[in-house]
Parts: structure tokens; sequence; C-alpha cells
């Protein structure tokens, strides 16, 4: 299995706003809701980083992750179905705001 992450970052007050965002382009409909139509998908909000509490940072990230069979398709997924929501959440939660992606393939212990 291999999960594509999608790290948003924005203003840590932003936060409440973010997710209630991201859930409706998640249940909205659309392309990007149709991607993921079957698909196992995730969203967590970073609490801790370094010891640091993020209620005592600037910045807040939260992970939405999911679930595909091989790299290729996370790699499709990211190309077609990623990039008009990355370049609207930079729009709408700018310019304080990035999104950074990244691929993991899961490994058994």
């Amino acid at each position: 299995m291999v999960i594509h992450n999608a790290t948003f970052m924005m203003e840590r007050e932003k936060e409440a706003e973010f997710v209630d965002w991201l859930r409706g382009c998640v249940s909205g409909g659309g392309q990007f809701a149709e991607s993921l139509r079957g698909r196992r998908v995730r969203m967590s909000a970073m609490r801790e980083a370094g010891g640091v509490d993020y209620r005592q940072a600037e910045a807040q990230s939260v992970a939405f992750q999911v679930e595909f069979e091989s790299i290729e398709d996370a790699r499709k997924w990211s190309r077609e179905a990623l990039p008009s929501v990355a370049a609207r959440f930079e729009e709408r939660f700018g310019p304080q705001a990035m999104v950074f992606t990244s691929v993991f393939e899961e490994m058994p212990l």
C-alpha cells in the first residue's frame, strides 16, 4: 500500500476554518471528491512538534492522506486531482499558507 500525504500549513487561528473547508472539498462533489470515492482517506492535525505545543506556534499543519495500491496511482492522483484543491487552498488561506506532498510506502515490521 502507498500513502499520499498532503500537508497543509496555515496560520494557527485558521485551523477550524480549514478543516470545515477541506471536509467540504471531500464531500461536496466535483472532481476532487469523485477522485476519492472508494479510497481510504484520513485527516490529522499536528498537536506537538519538537516538544512545542501547537497552541504556542504561529503556524498549524494538517495532514490529508489517501491510500493507493501503487505509487503510479498516487502520482496520477497527485497530478490530476490535487492541484485544483491546492490552488484553492492557497487562494483562500494565503499568503501565509502552503501545501507540500510526500508519498510513503507501507513496509512490514
